[in-house]
This record gives C-alpha cells, sequence and structure tokens, in this order.
C-alpha cells in the first residue's frame, strides 16, 4: 500500500516532471520551425567559426562575429517559436500524448508546462549551439593569454543568453496559443515584430523583444572588448 502511494505521488513531486518533458519533447521533434532551427543554428555557427577561423584572430573581431552569430541564431528560434504558438494540445490529444500523461497520472497543467519548458529547451540548444562552435573556433584562433580567456567568457556568455532566449520565447508562444486559439502565431508575431517594426520605421527607439536581446549582446559583447 505504501509503494503504491508513493508511485501515485512521486510522478507530481516536481512542478515540471522531467519525464512529461521527455515525453513532449519527443513529440515536438516534428514541428517543422524546431527542425529547421537545429539546421540553421548548426550552419550559423558553421558559417561564423570559419569566419573566425580566416580571419583576423582579435578580440574585437571575435565579439562582433561572436554577436552577430546569437543575433541570426535569435531570429531562427524566433522562426521555432512560431510552431510552439500552434495548438499543441489538440495536437497531443490527436497523437495519444495527452492519454499517456494521463495514464501516468499527470493533468493539463502539467502538461502544458512540460510543453513549455520542452519547447524552451530546444529553442536554447538553437541559440546556443552556433555560439558555442564560435566560442570553440575563437579558442583555436588564438594564441594568446587573453584571447583565450576572451574565447572563454564567450562560451559562459552563451549559455545563459540562449536560455533567456529559449525561455523567454517559449513562454511567450504557448501564452499567444493560449490567449488567442488558433491565431496564436499571429498574435506572436504581433508581440515580438510590432514595436520593432515600428520603431524601425519611425526613426525611434521602442520597447521591444528583438531590441532587448540586441541590446544585451551589445553589453555583453563591449564588456570583452
Amino acid at each position: 500500500m505504501t509503494s503504491l502511494t508513493a508511485e501515485s505521488v512521486s510522478p507530481k513531486a516536481l512542478p515540471v516532471p522531467r519525464s512529461l518533458v521527455r515525453l513532449c519533447q519527443q513529440a515536438q521533434r516534428t514541428l517543422w520551425g524546431l527542425r529547421l532551427g537545429r539546421l540553421y543554428g548548426f550552419g550559423i555557427g558553421l558559417t561564423y567559426a570559419v569566419l573566425m577561423l580566416v580571419g583576423p584572430p582579435t578580440p574585437l573581431t571575435a565579439t562582433k562575429l561572436w554577436a552577430r552569430a546569437l543575433v541570426t541564431a535569435s531570429w531562427v528560434a524566433g522562426v521555432g517559436a512560431l510552431s510552439l504558438a500552434t495548438e499543441l494540445a489538440a495536437r497531443d490529444a490527436t497523437q495519444g500524448i495527452t492519454g499517456l500523461a494521463r495514464l501516468r497520472g499527470f493533468g493539463e497543467a502539467e502538461l502544458e508546462r512540460a510543453r513549455t519548458l520542452a519547447g524552451a529547451l530546444r529553442l536554447t540548444t538553437t541559440v546556443a549551439t552556433p555560439g558555442l562552435m564560435f566560442a570553440l573556433a575563437s579558442l583555436i584562433s588564438f594564441r594568446t593569454l587573453h584571447g583565450t580567456l576572451v574565447s572563454l567568457a564567450l562560451a559562459l556568455f552563451t549559455l545563459p543568453y540562449a536560455a533567456l532566449v529559449g525561455g523567454s520565447l517559449s513562454l511567450l508562444a504557448r501564452g499567444c496559443s493560449s490567449w488567442l486559439p488558433g491565431r496564436g502565431r499571429l498574435l506572436l508575431l504581433v508581440l515580438v515584430l510590432g514595436p520593432w517594426l515600428l520603431g524601425s520605421g519611425l526613426q525611434m527607439p521602442l520597447p521591444s523583444l528583438p531590441g532587448a536581446f540586441g541590446w544585451l549582446l551589445e553589453q555583453l559583447a563591449r564588456s570583452l572588448r
């Protein structure tokens, strides 16, 4: 009796059980935006790594290329977020994911949190991969202690930045899907691109998610020059 009780309670011991996150990750592998994100993320990393290897190995060059690589990867992650803004709950129900989760003792609230975390992990990987690939190429290029330290700092800066982008986009995407069912992708585009495009058109700074990410990258790159 004690063991059965422990088994029934243990799946809900964590706010987002890892087993449920893995289940959602498997279900999200077929989403086109996330699949393209993985492919393009690797391509971005390879492109900028080659530029670093063939160019002049200076800290200024390294920080500029690193920031550009992550800016590009962040836009790619935004495309992946469009797939997360769709009706994943209905999709999971059709594919049997919801039923399987219920058999394991999870409700819709836990399943939604798992969808959000699974998407955040995938988007984080999309951004982190090119950043880490570039940091490795930078480490290979430099022959000085200062250059080596800059390369290591780029790798360290990549991880929290990628987690911030991935987490923010996934939360916003799932929120848009909930706030405007059936039009989640449209709402996500309006919220993310609307202020940015308006500010660019009016030639005046307006708060926007792309602008915030760009500003953060600029500050991180400047701190290493």
